[in-house]
């Protein structure tokens, strides 16, 4: 963790969150999603997702690391149109409740996966965190659909095989996959216009 981010005071105010820590050596801890001087993620439903995350990472939400007390419970909050944090759920070392009022069926499935894997023995934190930064989209995904027509597809695909990104025949079959999908099928000058690249 970023010691000169985490070095800088709260910023109450300028937080979509807020997270209150008890301990189970009575101490308490509140926290907010923003430090005074820096921007939060646009991307809110990520940022309270890695906040969550965090609290396992550091060892609050992890009864298996010795090196930190456990949590009794963290107490989330969200600020509403008022401007007013309002109390959204709280979280367990082995489960969670909802505040109906502000139940978000999206968050509730991620809480849902996180506990699970807790259950299992795996890492939340280390399958869920989404960094933003560092993580890259696979180049050959079907979905969502990113190209329109034919054109633009053979384009990108071009790019994979002469910039060395991906072997030819795996650059065929995601074409041929996509055309399946997306478009009319694949056909005869599909297959042509890959025979004219193969060793362009």
């Amino acid at each position: 963790m970023n010691t000169t981010y985490t070095s800088l005071p709260w910023d109450p105010e300028g937080s979509t969150y807020q997270q209150e820590i008890s301990l189970e050596n009575g101490k308490f801890y509140p926290g907010y999603s923003r430090r005074l001087g820096k921007e939060e993620p646009r991307d809110k439903r990520v940022l309270l997702q890695n906040m969550i995350l965090r609290m396992y990472d550091v060892g609050y939400l992890n009864e298996q690391n010795p090196n930190r007390t456990n949590a009794i419970q963290i107490v989330y909050s969200w600020r509403n149109k008022l401007g007013k944090f309002v109390h959204a759920f709280t979280l367990y070392q082995d489960c969670y409740e909802w505040n109906p009022d502000h139940y978000r069926d999206y968050l509730d499935a991620f809480l849902s996966e996180f506990y699970r894997l807790k259950r299992i023995g795996e890492n939340p934190y280390e399958k869920l965190y989404e960094n933003k930064k560092t993580k890259m989209a696979d180049p050959l995904s079907l979905s969502p659909p990113r190209f329109f027509n034919k054109p633009n597809l053979r384009n990108y695909c071009v790019r994979l095989i002469k910039g060395n990104i991906r072997e030819f025949g795996e650059v065929l079959d995601f074409y041929r996959k996509y055309c399946q999908t997306h478009f009319d099928d694949f056909g005869d000058e599909d297959q042509s216009f890959f025979d004219n690249i193969k060793f362009g």
